[in-house]
């Protein structure tokens, strides 16, 4: 009844042009902008059940519609699943939220106040555009950055903390392909009587696999979207100290958003199934292992990285001292059948919209379990592309591609 190839029928050859054109799309180009991973197709089927169908608003416990003991049922079952994940107790969930800049939207409306300061890091070193932009519109924002290290500044954020008392501080970032030190963060809050914010959308599966820092214990709110490393869609989850989850689950419904996906609170709960039952230690070692090959790869080709290296599946091509921009290195890509996205470093000359850095993630290698060779192919085509400034071979990331049929 709801299938979508059924419905469009030969009324729609608009749509369905437009839609066999994104199908051939993720078959023919090896994506690898930072952001995308490929969901669990279980995740995916999720979507389209009865559960699309129900407009109930409120949140657990507490709808204002009938019958919603089954989404009850599943928001309980997640937040089960979400504590063992992350192996931790004395935290509550609200996994409704639209998307990971929603629920950090959930997580502002629930604890400040019009003129409350508030340190983020700034976009152009990392930090997400969702820190800055919608803040900014109400609250005094003070950015930190790097130092000459290409490290987070901790010593810097001190100095804003004790300066300007902020109520919230927010770590995490889109861009930094480091560990962060969620520990040295908290210690800074306490003594400021400052709320932290952990964003760990690009590091929630290293944090779950104890390859990095864990922000639980330590921060007052952890957010997350769920269609990077955790392989699920596009939507965001909150978590918070206990004593924080009315004031979430009152910014959540009605002052952020109204009636949750509860297609979407499915798809979300099926995702933390999953990965229940994968080797998630297999699946980062993994990762890491890719990660560490472009790296390598790179650096024989005399690429200068941010950070110098990578501690996730982000890595960063620097050519702030380079005349060629982000955008040129990420059209001639493209050109390749490679999708990568450019991206602003610390004090870049160039706007966003040209930039001085390429934004590369390799998540979904890992989740198509490529070989070595392949990969290793991919990293030099993209390093020699950098490096000449030029269209090296447009065919060989099509075919490295095409037998996995990523979507059918």
């Amino acid at each position: 009844m709801y299938h979508l190839k059924n419905f469009l029928g030969d009324k729609f050859e608009r749509v369905r042009s437009i839609i066999d054109n994104e199908y051939s799309q993720m078959n023919e180009y090896v994506n690898l902008i930072g952001s995308a991973n490929y969901a669990f197709p279980s995740v995916l089927e999720a979507m389209n059940t009865p559960f699309n169908l129900n407009p109930s608003e409120g949140s657990r416990g507490n709808r204002y519609f009938p019958l919603c003991d089954g989404i009850d049922s599943l928001e309980a079952m997640a937040e089960e699943m979400l504590l063992k994940l992350f192996h931790c107790n004395g935290y509550s969930s609200n996994i409704e939220a639209y998307s990971g800049t929603q629920a950090n939207q959930i997580v502002y409306q629930a604890v400040l106040k019009p003129n409350d300061a508030v340190v983020i890091m700034a976009p152009n070193a990392g930090g997400h555009v969702s820190h800055y932009h919608y803040l900014n519109t109400f609250c005094n924002i003070y950015t930190y950055s790097v130092n000459e290290m290409d490290e987070i500044d901790y010593e810097a954020i001190e100095i804003l903390c004790k300066k300007n008392h902020p109520r919230l501080l927010i770590a995490g970032a889109s861009s930094y392909p480091r560990n962060i030190d969620y520990i040295k963060l908290s210690e800074i809050c306490q003594k400021y009587n400052t709320l932290l914010l952990a964003d760990i959308s690009h590091t929630a599966i290293y944090i779950v696999a104890n390859r990095h820092v864990s922000p639980f214990g330590y921060a007052d709110f952890v957010t997350f979207t769920t269609h990077k490393t955790t392989r699920g869609i596009r939507g965001g989850i909150v978590m918070c100290k206990e004593e924080y989850i009315s004031k979430i689950n009152r910014a959540t419904f009605p002052i952020v958003q109204g009636a949750p996906k509860f297609n979407e609170v499915l798809a979300k709960t099926i995702m933390l199934a999953e990965l229940d039952l994968i080797n998630i230690n297999e699946y980062v070692d993994r990762i890491l292992k890719i990660s560490s090959s472009f790296v390598n790869i790179f650096k024989e080709h005399d690429l200068k990285l941010y950070t110098n290296g990578s501690d996730s599946h982000l890595i960063l091509v620097d050519l702030r001292e380079s005349s060629f921009t982000g955008k040129e290195a990420e059209e001639l890509l493209l050109k390749q059948h490679i999708l990568v996205n450019r991206n602003q470093l610390p004090n870049d000359r160039r706007s966003a919209n040209i930039t001085s850095g390429i934004r590369i993630g390799i998540l979904t290698l890992a989740t198509l379990n490529m070989p070595e060779k392949e990969y290793n192919q991919l990293a030099s085509l993209i390093a020699s592309t950098i490096r000449q400034r030029r269209i090296i071979d447009c065919t060989l990331a099509c075919e490295i591609i095409k037998p996995y049929k990523i979507i059918l």
